[in-house]
C-alpha cells in the first residue's frame, strides 16, 4: 500500500514538473515578447527626439540666416576675395550716403558742398577695390578727375559704413542668440512632453515584464522543491521495490 501511495506521488510531481516547466516556458517567451516591444518603443522615442533636435537646430539655422539677410549682411553680401573691407552692406548704405537723394552735400565749415552721381559712386567703388584702396598714380595725382573732397567724403562714408555693418552685426547676434534661448526653452517643453509620453508608454510593458520575472521566478522555486522532492520520492520506491523482492531462500 505504501509503495502505491509513492508512486501516485511520484506521478503526481511528475505532472507538476511538466506543468511548470511549461509555465516557465511562456513565461520566458511573453517575456521576451515584452522585452522586444520595449524595446521598440524606446527607439521610436529617441528617434522623435533625434527629429525634434534635428528641428530645433534647423530652425536656428534658418533664423539666423533671415536676421542677416534682414540685416543685409547675407552671405550674398560679401564677397572672400575681397581684401578691402568693402562689401555689399557697405556699398549699399555708401551709396545712400553719398547719392544724398540726388542732393549736394554740405561739407561744412564753409567748404561749399559736393554731389555724386549713382555712375560716379560705382566707379569709385570700382577703382577703390580693384587698386586695393587707392585714387592716385603712381606720381600721387588723382585719376579719373576725382578731388580731395570727393576722395574724402568716398573715405567717411565707408567708415560710416563700416561702424553701421558692426551695429548690424551685434543686432544680428543679439536677435540670434535670443531666438536660440527661445528655441532652448521650446525643445526642453518638448522632450519633457516627449518623455511623459514615453514613460505612459513604457508602463504597462514594463509592469508585465516584472510580472513575467516573477512568474519565472516562482516557477523556478516552485522546479525545485518538486524536483527534490521528485528524486526523494524515486530513491524510496527504488527502495521500496528491492525489499519487496522475492529471494527465493536466497535472502
Amino acid at each position: 500500500m505504501a509503495f502505491l501511495l509513492l508512486l501516485h506521488e511520484k506521478l503526481r510531481l511528475q505532472r507538476k514538473i511538466n506543468k511548470l516547466t511549461l509555465r516557465q516556458l511562456r513565461a520566458s517567451n511573453r517575456k521576451e515578447r515584452i522585452t522586444k516591444n520595449i524595446s521598440r518603443v524606446q527607439k521610436m522615442y529617441a528617434s522623435r527626439q533625434t527629429a525634434l533636435q534635428s528641428q530645433a537646430k534647423m530652425w536656428q539655422s534658418q533664423a539666423t540666416v533671415m536676421f542677416q539677410n534682414m540685416c543685409g549682411l547675407g552671405a550674398n553680401s560679401f564677397n572672400p576675395m575681397n581684401f578691402t573691407g568693402m562689401n555689399g552692406f557697405v556699398m549699399n548704405f555708401m551709396g545712400n550716403m553719398l547719392y544724398n537723394g540726388g542732393k549736394a552735400i554740405d561739407l561744412g565749415e564753409g567748404k561749399g558742398s559736393i554731389s555724386f552721381g549713382k555712375d560716379q559712386i560705382q566707379e569709385m567703388m570700382t577703382q577703390y577695390q580693384t587698386t586695393g584702396g587707392t585714387f592716385k598714380d603712381k606720381d600721387g595725382k588723382y585719376v579719373n578727375g576725382y578731388t580731395e573732397d570727393q576722395v574724402n567724403a568716398f573715405m567717411y562714408a565707408m567708415r560710416a559704413g563700416q561702424m553701421q555693418q558692426q551695429q548690424a552685426q551685434m543686432m544680428t547676434q543679439q536677435m540670434s542668440q535670443q531666438y536660440q534661448n527661445n528655441i532652448s526653452i521650446w525643445l526642453e517643453a518638448q522632450q519633457a512632453l516627449l518623455e511623459e509620453e514615453q514613460d505612459a508608454a513604457l508602463a504597462p510593458l514594463e509592469a508585465e515584464e516584472t510580472d513575467m520575472d516573477l512568474e519565472q521566478e516562482s516557477c523556478e522555486t516552485q522546479l525545485a522543491d518538486a524536483r527534490a522532492r521528485l528524486e526523494s520520492i524515486k530513491q524510496a520506491c527504488s527502495e521500496g521495490i528491492k525489499s519487496s523482492a522475492p529471494t527465493f531462500g536466497l535472502g
